[in-house]
C-alpha cells in the first residue's frame, strides 16, 4: 500500500513512521505510551486502514493522521491527540 504525501508523492506505507510519530507525541506529554504502545497502536491504525482499503489502493497522510486520533481517543489517550495534532501541524 502506498501514500499519498502532502506535496503528492507517492512512498510506501512505513509501520515505524507512524510510532515515531506517536512516540514524538508521547513524549511532548509526558503520557504512559512505551515504544511497545505506539507498535500496538500503529499496528491497529494499518488493520484499519486496510479494512477500507483494498492492498492495492492508496491512503493519505491525512487519512493516517485521522485513523492515528480516532484509535488514540478510542484507547483513551485524549492527552496524546492535542500534541499529536500539534505534532503533524495541521
Amino acid at each position: 500500500m502506498k501514500v499519498v504525501k502532502k506535496d503528492g508523492r507517492l512512498q510506501e506505507l512505513d509501520q515505524s513512521k507512524i510510532e515515531v510519530s506517536i512516540l514524538n507525541a508521547t513524549r511532548d506529554e509526558k503520557a504512559l505510551l512505551n515504544e511497545s504502545d505506539a507498535k500496538i497502536i500503529s499496528e491497529d491504525v494499518i488493520n484499519c486502514i486496510k479494512e477500507f482499503r483494498e492492498e492495492e489502493d492508496n491512503t493519505s497522510s491525512y487519512e493516517i493522521t485521522g485513523v492515528v486520533i480516532s484509535i488514540l481517543d478510542r484507547d483513551g489517550f485524549d492527552d496524546v491527540i492535542s500534541s499529536y495534532i500539534g505534532y503533524k501541524k495541521w
